[in-house]
């Protein structure tokens, strides 16, 4: 019997690619799933709020954030050693124009573009509470980026995933996932991107597990 061999055409090649991170992170705790499109899960049980219903607001930054804190020096890199550039976002309820400024003044920054498809991306989405809750007297932000590929929305994910409670925790919508193909390292989802105190990239990868997050924003905390 001949073997033949069938050739793929690059586009689906490239969609095998960028299709999820090969290093899925190592979560002990169960990882909720992104609600349906028609709906979301009502914050600590009950029944599923209505898609159309309003989420609430994030809470103020904390004390000493914002623009007026940044680098005097513009950034206008996306690599190790740069200092941020221009990040293009949006508000996540709005679909506003928004600006990663508004997270100048932390100590140290961790971003993570998510890709809503992606179970490596709701992995991460899962334990983000819990980093940002373990890292908050430390004056780090947490800075989470939505690229909306299967009908979940910005609102929906953080909804979804308790991300808008805390002042140290910022999402933002991923228009086109724009963001991500400034941040990314490599063809794959699930980028994360860490800074120091003066929002010069000190690391970057692609599906990070818990324990690692946590450990590069130690790095990232004491980097010059």
């Amino acid at each position: 019997m001949q073997t033949r061999l069938v050739a793929l055409p690059l586009a689906a090649l490239a969609l095998v690619v960028v299709a999820c991170s090969a290093e899925n992170p190592e979560i002990a705790d169960e990882v909720p799933a992104p609600p349906p499109v028609a709906s979301s899960p009502a914050v600590d049980g009950g029944a599923p709020r209505d898609a159309a219903s309003t989420p609430t607001p994030s809470p103020a930054t904390p004390d000493g954030w914002g623009a007026a804190a940044c680098p005097a020096a513009a950034g206008d890199g996306f690599a190790v050693g740069d200092v941020l550039g221009e990040v293009p976002v949006r508000d996540c309820l709005t679909g506003e124009t928004a600006s990663l400024k508004e997270v100048c003044g932390a100590s140290a920054t961790w971003i993570f573009a998510a890709h809503t498809h992606c179970p490596t991306c709701q992995a991460t989405a899962g334990y983000t509470d819990d980093v940002a809750n373990a890292l908050a007297s430390k004056n780090v932000a947490t800075v989470q980026l939505v690229y909306d590929d299967n009908g979940t929305s910005c609102a929906k994910w953080r909804d979804a995933y308790k991300l808008g409670g805390s002042p140290h925790i910022r999402v933002y919508e991923d228009k086109n996932g724009q963001a991500f193909n400034l941040l990314k390292k490599s063809n794959y989802t699930a980028a994360h991107v860490f800074l120091n105190k003066d929002r010069k990239i000190t690391f970057k990868e692609h599906g990070l597990s818990k324990a690692n997050v946590l450990a590069r924003v130690e790095e990232a905390l004491v980097a010059p």
